[in-house]
């Protein structure tokens, strides 16, 4: 669903020429796209995020909640941070640029078809981007976590980290614990992978 009836039936026409796929139908405002929804439940549709009555966000965001079996693919010249955030949060199919080439479109939807997601590869790399930031943000370290970040990725095991620090072995080992909470992981093998992408330790 675009706002641009050129770019409707540009997009209609190069899929209609695929056997694969069947054109059920198009709407050019939010509104109608959602009205469309209801009625025709297709497997899969193509929304464009600039539409007049209603943001594609908006329409995206009630599709998902009510018809949570339609599969959305965005297409979008806007690429911003808060934009593909938004959509990531709703659980987006896929995204295609506007500037990108019919191919990308055909791609998308025959991977979003077979249960994948498909960003391409400059919006993936913009998603990279913002997942690497709020890592960043969102984790901080104290004082102490840090020096048993550093002594852990020197090998040292618990009682030895313990007898380091002057502290007692159920000190380190809750630390630890609250480390590998924060950073979501498991052992302190993933610790010391997570401590040298992130250049906490020199190597």
């Amino acid at each position: 669903m675009d706002d641009h009836p050129l770019f409707i039936f540009g997009v209609k026409s190069m899929l209609s020429d695929i056997d694969e796929f069947e054109v059920v139908g198009a709407a050019g405002d939010g509104p109608s796209a959602i009205e469309m929804a209801h009625e025709l439940l297709p497997d899969i549709m193509l929304l464009d995020i600039m539409l007049p009555g209603m943001s594609g966000i908006e329409v995206a965001r009630q599709i998902c909640g009510t018809m949570p079996s339609i599969k959305i693919i965005i297409l979008s010249s806007d690429t911003s941070t808060d934009t593909l955030e938004g959509l990531l949060k709703l659980k987006i199919k896929g995204i295609v640029s506007k500037l990108s080439d019919d191919s990308s479109i055909v791609k998308a939807i025959r991977c979003v078809s077979e249960g994948q997601y498909f960003y391409g590869t400059d919006i993936e790399s913009l998603i990279e981007r913002i997942k690497y930031d709020k890592e960043d943000a969102g984790v901080s370290f104290s004082a102490r976590e840090m020096d048993i970040i550093r002594l852990s990725c020197e090998g040292l095991q618990y009682k030895e980290i313990a007898q380091e620090l002057g502290i007692s072995d159920n000190t380190v080992a809750s630390i630890k614990k609250n480390i590998f909470h924060k950073l979501e992981i498991n052992n302190s093998v993933e610790l010391v992978l997570y401590a040298i992408k992130k250049n906490l330790i020199s190597i």
